[in-house]
């Protein structure tokens, strides 16, 4: 039981006393307004906090005073959407909207009439006079918020304003914690998570082959990106010495293995093109615990991620996979898959093709036969590849546009 000596400890239990209201307040609240105003409600109990209710603040309310002695009141409060849904529903005749600021004295009366009916319902849990301190210093107060329903429309809010020092509400005993840290940090989420960045040459982008490597020029070794929908966060990790290799790239170099570079003699937009390429992780599974360590700006170690495929993508298409390597405290990657125009699947056009109905049919179909297979095959293969692959094309300059 909670006594005034011991008021501080109020705020400390409140999750320990919920089940105490929730029994002794909700359903009397219930069957006092449907009582009072021949109404089904539901009644939910959503809050209980000592002095400051967040969840009523810049909010008009009509309230009805109830005084236990010269210094202690109980108040119930009646939110302005709930005086005009009950007011309209029993009184509103011909379309009559209320307005709390401007309603009358009978209905002033009638809503106070109604609070005290409310009051009247829980008073056995009050303490009386006899019980009550006698010059009470302790003014805290604790609020209690009730959401109504009907029929699945929201109606309004009830709050119940006790002094603390009038009510002996029963701690319930919690039960074992079921539910550890340790449960939760062990828990995984998907998330992307980005490496870096480099420019390179669309003819060394046109021309990777296996086997190369990419210099990430913008990025870190000690650091990543993680990416969640429009989230990001940079991250410092732990390098995994497992994966540095030594190289002799220049600061400048990009790409790896061999230059297929033509001729210099022969001009070639190619030559001076450049593109904007990243490196990510693409579903990547992360305990809950290394994203509190992210959040919290600790150094966190990664070693599982690193063994996940890695994405090459010019605006947001996968161009080429690899692993990932650390040079000089960069990253690279190095390539084992290319992806290209030439390695989509079209399915062949016979297992879509359909006997005409009848001769004039055939004649007709037969004369754009070429032209419909082709657009057939062509969104065929965009529905095989998940991810679309890049286009070269898109970056074709004819000679009239220099």
């Amino acid at each position: 039981m909670i006594r005034e000596e011991n008021t501080t400890e109020f705020s400390n239990n409140l999750n320990r006393t919920y089940h105490w209201f929730d029994s002794c307040f909700t359903a009397k609240l219930a069957k006092s307004f449907s009582e009072f105003w021949n109404c089904d409600v539901d009644v939910k109990l959503v809050s209980i906090s000592e002095n400051n209710n967040f969840l009523t603040q810049r909010e008009e309310f009509f309230v009805t005073k109830i005084r236990l002695n010269k210094e202690l009141s109980v108040f119930v409060r009646l939110s302005k959407d709930l005086v005009q849904n009950i007011l309209e529903e029993s009184l509103g005749a011909n379309g009559k909207k209320f307005i709390i600021e401007k309603i009358t004295d009978l209905e002033a009366k009638i809503l106070t009439g109604f609070d005290d009916f409310l009051y009247k319902s829980f008073n056995e849990y009050i303490k009386t006079l006899e019980q009550l301190p006698q010059n009470n210093t302790n003014y805290n107060e604790c609020n209690l918020t009730f959401y109504l329903r009907s029929c699945g429309k929201m109606l309004g809010k009830i709050v119940v304003k006790i002094p603390v020092v009038a009510i002996d509400p029963e701690k319930v005993a919690l039960g074992e914690d079921t539910f550890t840290i340790a449960n939760f940090v062990s828990q995984t989420a998907e998330v992307k998570i980005n490496v870096g960045h480099t420019r390179i040459r669309l003819n060394d982008l046109k021309n990777i082959e296996l086997d190369d490597i990419v210099l990430l020029e913008n990025s870190n070794s000690s650091i990543m990106r993680l990416i969640h929908n429009d989230y990001t966060q940079e991250f410092r990790v732990v390098p995994n010495p497992m994966i540095m290799i030594e190289s002799d790239f220049e600061d400048n170099e990009v790409n790896s293995k061999g230059d297929n570079m033509p001729n210099s003699d022969i001009y070639n937009m190619w030559d001076s093109i450049q593109v904007d390429i990243g490196a990510e992780f693409e579903k990547v599974k992360i305990s809950l615990g290394e994203l509190k360590q992210i959040s919290e700006g600790l150094v966190v170690d990664i070693g599982s991620v690193y063994d996940n495929k890695i994405d090459l993508k010019v605006e947001n298409k996968i161009v080429a996979s690899g692993e990932l390597v650390i040079i000089n405290d960069r990253y690279g990657v190095r390539i084992n898959q290319v992806h290209t125009e030439e390695s989509e699947v079209s399915e062949p056009a016979q297992d879509i093709y359909e006997e005409p109905q009848n001769e004039e049919q055939f004649v007709e179909e037969e004369q754009f036969e070429d032209e419909e297979f082709n657009y057939v095959e062509q969104s065929d293969s965009q529905e095989v590849n998940e991810e679309e692959d890049f286009d070269y094309s898109d970056f074709d300059v004819d000679d009239d546009d220099l």
